[in-house]
């Protein structure tokens, strides 16, 4: 009996020790998540901030940034003349990759598919009929994007958020939210913004900056550009997307030299997400998707401007390793061959950024698989133009796919 009641104290001290552990996190943590949520006014806040500044930001939550995209692109569309389209592969992409004369705005979102990229790239080119010279698309095959078969058909809107438009996740409920205050990123960054509040020089202020106040101060990245933070998550950090609307990766690592064999090891077998899709549609690229954008580059052209198409860079050896796979091989060549033939008759360039090495990018220059940091981009695009793929109207190169040798 006495060693029952002593096991039974255990629990409930090791009960009450956890809890006293646990709580504040969860308390403190959801006073930031609440923050975290975004909404209209803090998109157009944001928005509006860096068209001031033209500094560094992003409206919360990071992993939904359509509605600050979209806010963006209505405040820089007096001034471009040229769009990017696509998912967070798109997002390393910057102005100084193109050439004089030539303004873009980068819209690529996270986790934009190639069925919603055509439906907007096909709204800005109805709303607004001969704006834009060149419209850049990606043909993502590593996420499987170029397969997959598009939704019932309907017209994409574009348009700028509203102020008063509810935060995306308002409706999620309490259990979710408290089970993402104690998720690990959102421990971690807790703990770091903590330590950085012990540090300052005002540990009060700093916490109730942090906790209570709508909004970070304004600072200044290490290249000089302004930079500020309208949520809590990543703070200080210089995190979010440019004026060009591109986007810093500052909150990841680049991926180390000695991690890139075992990365590609696990991409290049059957059951890896980079070939479920490519394995399902045997390497055929989905026809109506072609079709589309087919259709899109007429439209372009008719009123004099271009469709430039793209395959993202891959971490280096990435899509050579698929290549020359037993069970991926045959098919990854069907996708490139069948790219190729459709290019050649749709009078349109593909720019084959998937071998990535061939261009001279390394493994740092990446932050995982398929996510490739503007350094690199900078390095695909100065080859292709100087190949002769100028952002004019016509371009010296023939159709199909453009491969560095």
């Amino acid at each position: 009996m006495n060693n029952e009641s002593c096991h039974r104290r255990y629990v409930m001290f090791f009960i009450a020790a956890c809890v006293a552990v646990l709580l504040p996190v969860a308390v403190l943590n959801y006073l930031l998540g609440l923050k975290s949520l975004g909404g209209g006014n803090v998109v157009i806040e944001a928005s509006r901030w860096q068209q001031a500044t033209q500094g560094i930001t992003y409206a919360p939550p990071l992993s939904a940034n359509r509605p600050f995209k979209s806010a963006r692109l209505f405040d820089r569309l007096p001034a471009i003349n040229a769009m990017v389209f696509g998912s967070s592969t798109m997002m390393g992409v910057t102005q100084a990759v193109f050439p004089a004369g030539t303004t873009t705005y980068n819209f690529s979102q996270t986790g934009n598919e190639l069925p919603m990229v055509l439906g907007e790239a096909e709204f800005m080119q109805r709303a607004y009929p001969g704006k834009f010279k060149l419209v850049v698309v990606p043909l993502d095959w590593a996420l499987g994007f170029i397969y997959r078969a598009p939704a019932a058909p309907g017209q994409v809107t574009v348009a700028a958020p509203d102020a008063n438009a509810a935060a995306p996740d308002a409706q999620v409920a309490l259990t979710q939210q408290l089970q993402d205050a104690l998720s690990l990123p959102r421990v971690k960054n807790l703990f770091g913004e903590l330590t950085r509040i012990a540090r300052a020089p005002s540990p009060s202020a700093a916490f109730s900056a942090m906790f209570f106040a709508g909004t970070g101060e304004e600072y200044r990245c290490a290249d000089g550009t302004p930079a500020r933070d309208f949520d809590t998550i990543f703070r200080g950090s210089c995190t979010g997307f440019r004026y060009d609307g591109s986007a810093t990766f500052a909150n990841l690592e680049p991926v180390a030299t000695r991690r890139v064999d075992t990365l590609i090891a696990s991409a290049v077998v059957p059951s890896s997400k980079y070939a479920v899709d490519l394995i399902k549609a045997g390497g055929v690229p989905h026809p109506q998707l072609l079709g589309r954008l087919a259709q899109l580059g007429r439209d372009l052209r008719a009123n004099g401007g271009r469709l430039l198409l793209i395959l993202p860079p891959l971490l280096p050896g990435m899509e050579q390793a698929f290549l020359e796979s037993p069970q991926l091989g045959a098919l990854l060549k069907k996708t490139k061959g069948d790219l190729s033939a459709w290019a050649q008759s749709a009078n349109l360039v593909i720019l084959d950024a998937g071998q990535s090495e061939r261009y001279g990018c390394s493994a740092p220059e990446f932050v995982d698989e398929h996510h490739a940091l503007p350094v690199c981009y900078a390095r695909i695009f100065a080859r292709f133009w100087s190949a002769g793929g100028d952002a004019a109207k016509t371009t010296k190169l023939p159709a199909g796919l453009f491969t560095e040798n």
